[in-house]
């Protein structure tokens, strides 16, 4: 009996220890989104008190001392007390996001934390709550007894469940979608797992179980824990999806891999090591050797099966198993990055040295700036690149040579001359490269010479047949990657607006749906966060690419007179908003009335760093700092304007066209500035 016991006892205990790892692996997981997502900051405050409590209780089961196991069990008060408040937050977060805020519940929320504090303190500096019995770890099981207040405290935590489930059946009724409905009624059936999982229920006894604890005790708490963690899971796997902008596919495929490779695998492990060190005596070896081996050969397999059932194991789950996704992944494995391409053209120059017995091989691709090295082989000096990528009028020079492939010679300005196909210009022999039409010339291939005239053999013909026609095709499928790229970056904001709007029109509905999707980004409260972001990211990166500004409307009429890229647009926008806070006069670097345009035009738009923008303004970097936040708030402002201004205008009928210069004046007045100076 006592061995039953012993091991009923610990596998309550490693149960408990998983539940710890998964409860701090959720709350790792959700940190990134808690500051831009409510429901997410709610779920991370309930998700961590409850952990708290289980963390504590399994250390109560290790103490030594009396005064450690009364400290650890006050300690476990910080979760049994503040769980009540965190489900009513997340329940009002819930009931929220179905287009229901509410002032009155915001302050219950408040008052619900408040009193959670209340009890907490006189849970840990008084015994009116529970109090501590004189032989406390006699017990088999440790525990606190109840105090004066307990049952006050017992009406608090039940009073505040109920209405927590209460809220979350309104936001069930209110949801609009089938699925959004679906998630809110699982959630509404496993909304009672925290207060089952934290509340007190020994307390309540006066039971000290002196004696070793019966089976069926043992039994209705590891089932409990059991019910209780997939509970969590569920609700888990459920509250995911609030605030996600990606769709539903991803970041199920996100969750399923992070809970995988994090709290699988550590539970995993937990499980190996305690098993590794209690039979290590029947091995025969040290139990250090023993734990040593298990642990680190239980990483190795685990992340190995992993890897290699990645595949298998979502189209068992059906994470990734929709006929786009499989093209697009097969798309994203076969693509030829800039750094694929240069391996296989010096590959195929390499092969060209080789075959041709010539030191030198280059090719060079025609770009709108002028012709650009790609790749080299064999030595080539920087005067010769230079002066060979200089040539303006490559283009022109080698359709003559391509033109009289028939091994006439023609000169141009007695500078170049083509014979047989080739250009001979300063010891090279240059080849045009073609696309597959034979219409467009997509670069050079040149060789260093070998003779003062192209000699080559028809074999070895052939072989540079051939591998222009490779490097040719190598660049031409370059380009159409990069065609392919820059639609993909014109949808973006498109696709990334139009995931917003499906998250939130899932549960708020009509108010989502018929707001305009850039009124939407205007009356964000991180309208500011987003123009800040871009600037940082003024000529380039992802701040800027992935930015939600894409979808002002002043971004996309600015599209058409910067070539289609989103990109270039918004960077207009921005600068026109910066020049709209430049003061009337001469430019000075220490007036007042310069200083905020001018931290915005030399630390976003030249890109100097705070340091040299702090000394060339006289100033210190904290005071950069304060009037930088200043001048950003002018230029989202500013923004807000702009788009405010054509949304208005789209709305009225468009003016005679005497009255559009009028209009252009209007827009480039000068915004007055907030001043902090």
């Amino acid at each position: 009996m006592n061995n039953l016991n012993a091991f009923l006892a610990l596998t309550n205990d490693t149960l408990q220890s998983i539940m710890v790892i998964f409860g701090t692996a959720v709350v790792l997981y959700n940190l990134g989104r808690a500051r831009r997502d409510r429901v997410t900051r709610a779920f991370i405050a309930l998700i961590s008190f409850v952990s708290i409590t289980f963390f504590a209780e399994l250390l109560v089961s290790r103490a030594l001392v009396p005064i450690s196991a009364e400290i650890l069990l006050r300690l476990e008060w910080i979760g049994v007390a503040m769980v009540p408040a965190a489900q009513y937050h997340l329940s009002d977060a819930l009931l929220s996001t179905t287009g229901t805020p509410s002032q009155r519940r915001r302050y219950s929320v408040r008052i619900g934390y408040l009193a959670g504090l209340i009890f907490l303190g006189l849970a840990l500096f008084t015994d009116l709550i529970v109090q501590a019995p004189e032989q406390i770890l006699s017990s088999a099981v440790p525990h606190l007894s109840a105090g004066l207040l307990f049952v006050l405290f017992a009406l608090y935590f039940w009073t505040m469940t109920a209405l927590s489930i209460y809220n979350v059946w309104r936001a069930r009724e209110r949801s609009i979608t089938t699925t959004t409905r679906q998630r809110m009624s699982i959630t509404l059936f496993v909304f009672i797992a925290a207060p089952l999982a934290v509340f007190p229920y020994l307390v309540l006894t006066n039971e000290s179980f002196q004696t070793d604890l019966p089976i069926w005790f043992w039994l209705i708490i590891i089932t409990g824990n059991l019910v209780v963690g997939l509970m969590f899971a569920i609700l888990t796997a459920h509250l995911v999806y609030f605030g996600a902008t990606s769709p539903d596919r991803v970041v199920r495929v996100k969750l399923f891999k992070y809970m995988a490779r994090v709290p699988l695998t550590a539970s995993i492990v937990l499980v190996v090591y305690i098993l590794a060190s209690r039979g290590s005596p029947a091995i025969g070896l040290p139990a250090e050797t023993v734990t040593a081996i298990a642990v680190v050969a239980t990483v190795m397999l685990v992340e190995w099966a992993i890897h290699a059932y990645k595949r298998p194991l979502e189209r068992f789950f059906h994470l990734n198993n929709d006929p786009d996704v499989r093209r697009i992944q097969q798309l994203s494995e076969r693509l030829l990055t800039t750094r694929d391409l240069h391996q296989y053209l010096e590959s195929v120059l390499a092969a060209a040295c080789d075959a041709l017995r010539t030191p030198t091989s280059f090719v060079a691709a025609i770009t709108p700036e002028g012709p650009k090295l790609e790749a080299v082989s064999g030595p080539l000096d920087t005067t010769d690149s230079d002066t060979i990528l200089r040539h303006s009028d490559w283009e022109e020079l080698t359709q003559i040579g391509g033109q009289n492939g028939n091994g006439k010679e023609k000169a141009s300005d007695g500078k170049l001359r083509s014979v047989g196909g080739f250009i001979v210009w300063q010891g090279y022999w240059i080849r045009p490269l073609y696309g597959r039409q034979g219409d467009v010339m997509l670069g050079i291939f040149g060789i260093r010479a070998r003779a003062a005239e192209p000699d080559l053999n028809d074999e070895e013909l052939q072989i540079l047949d051939n591998l222009t026609a490779q490097a040719a095709t190598a660049l031409e499928d370059r380009i159409l990657q990069q065609e392919v790229f820059a639609s993909v970056e014109g949808l973006l904001p498109q696709i990334t607006a139009l995931q917003r709007r499906r998250s939130a029109a899932a549960l708020a509905g009509a108010p989502i749906l018929a707001a305009p999707p850039s009124e939407t980004i205007v009356n964000d409260p991180d309208f500011n966060s987003m123009v800040r972001d871009a600037l940082r990211d003024y000529w380039g990166g992802p701040k800027l690419t992935k930015s939600p500004l894409m979808r002002l409307q002043i971004v996309q009429k600015a599209m058409a007179k910067h070539e289609n890229n989103p990109t270039k647009a918004l960077r207009a926008i921005l600068n026109d908003a910066i020049e709209l806070q430049k003061p009337e006069g001469e430019r000075s670097m220490t007036t007042g009335e310069w200083i905020l345009y001018n931290i915005l035009e030399l630390k976003f738009v030249q890109g100097q760093k705070v340091r040299d923008v702090a000394r060339r303004l006289a100033m210190s970097e904290s005071d950069l700092y304060r009037k930088q936040r200043v001048a950003i708030e002018n230029v989202a402002q500013t923004i807000e304007k702009m788009e405010k201004d054509a949304l208005v205008a789209e709305e009225r009928p468009l003016p005679p066209a005497a009255e559009v210069p009028i209009l252009k004046t209007e827009l480039s007045t000068p915004q007055k500035q907030k001043s902090t100076i």
